[in-house]
């Protein structure tokens, strides 16, 4: 592994553990032990090493939403595919966390997270067309699914900070416990013919 990218492993972590904001460069340097210089050769800011990691997550998750959006609900895939995108959320956590003041502080993570919530509404109402049409999801009545996908974005963006101050069960069960309360908002709409495919799915091995 090349420093630059040794750098974006270590900071990542201290970020994770620490927050961004209680890190700086040099201690980023000291936990890799290297010098400070050689660490600002690559990442002359804090700033340079906070975008680069936003970057970072910004193309995992977009590949697990492509992902996601070619096998939509495809027997076991889905839910499985869901969780990727946990899984990602997870692992660059010190971003949600930190959400409000980093898109305060940076303006292409402001520009890029509005443009990732339309994104994502968009991906929601492919979903949701699609589950309709299979007889999965009950019909639309008055745009009801509009607050439905409204809750599932904000259950993107919460569950991170919820996962991180309270939870207190397996930590290796982390992942599917909030992955499953995101199913269960949709699940409040179901089919039976829906339920019956939810609960074969969950019962069928990942």
């Amino acid at each position: 592994m090349k420093t630059k990218e040794k750098i974006l492993v270590q900071a990542l972590s201290l970020f994770n553990d620490k927050g961004v904001d209680q890190v700086s460069s040099l201690e980023i340097s000291q936990a890799l032990s290297i010098s400070y210089g050689n660490l600002t050769y690559h990442y002359p800011k804090k700033d340079d090493i906070v975008l680069a990691l936003y970057s970072q997550m910004q193309t995992e998750l977009n590949a697990a939403i492509n992902h996601l959006v070619q096998r939509i609900f495809e027997e076991t895939y889905y839910l499985k595919l869901v969780n990727e995108i946990f899984e990602v959320i997870w692992k660059y956590r010190f971003i949600n966390l930190n959400i409000n003041s980093l898109m305060n502080q940076y303006e292409a993570i402001y520009a890029s997270e509005k443009s990732y919530r339309a994104q994502r509404e968009n991906i929601l109402n492919k979903a949701k067309k699609h589950l309709i049409q299979e007889g999965y999801l009950k019909p639309e009545n008055n745009d009801n699914y509009k607050l439905v996908i409204q809750n599932l974005n904000m259950m993107l963006y919460a569950w991170i900070t919820d996962a991180e101050l309270f939870y207190e069960g397996n930590q290796s069960q982390k992942i599917a416990t909030y992955a499953s309360l995101f199913y269960n908002i949709a699940l409040m709409h179901v089919t039976d013919k829906g339920l019956k495919k939810y609960n074969d799915i969950l019962k069928a091995p990942m």
